[in-house]
């Protein structure tokens, strides 16, 4: 259901008030207008299914993100390269103690 039917429906109950009139008519006033806040939005939503026990609309879900690159590279590609570092580091270590031996 469309914002503004949903402050309608709010108004018509006659049991808001004075506070809460007035912000939905500034709210009805600035979704005509477009320049309606999304936070305003579904806060009108979730006081309306509050009032009414009307269900909250659906929010769909947001698509995977990719995940996150410093440098270019994922969290798991720096693991990896930390990983084979160490792994030189040990084997240089073991032959430097060969040859001082």
């Amino acid at each position: 259901m469309a914002v503004d039917a949903l402050i309608k429906e709010l108004l018509a109950t006659g049991s808001m008030n004075e506070e809460t009139t007035a912000d939905l008519n500034r709210w009805q006033a600035e979704f005509t207008d477009g320049t309606l806040h999304a936070d305003d939005a579904a806060y009108i939503e979730a006081l309306h299914a509050k009032l009414t026990g009307a269900p909250l609309p659906e929010v769909e879900a947001a698509a995977p993100a990719e995940p996150a690159r410093i440098d270019g590279l994922t969290i798991e590609d720096w693991r990896d390269r930390a990983l084979r570092a160490e792994s030189e580091l040990a084997a240089l270590k073991d032959s430097v103690s060969a040859a001082s031996a």
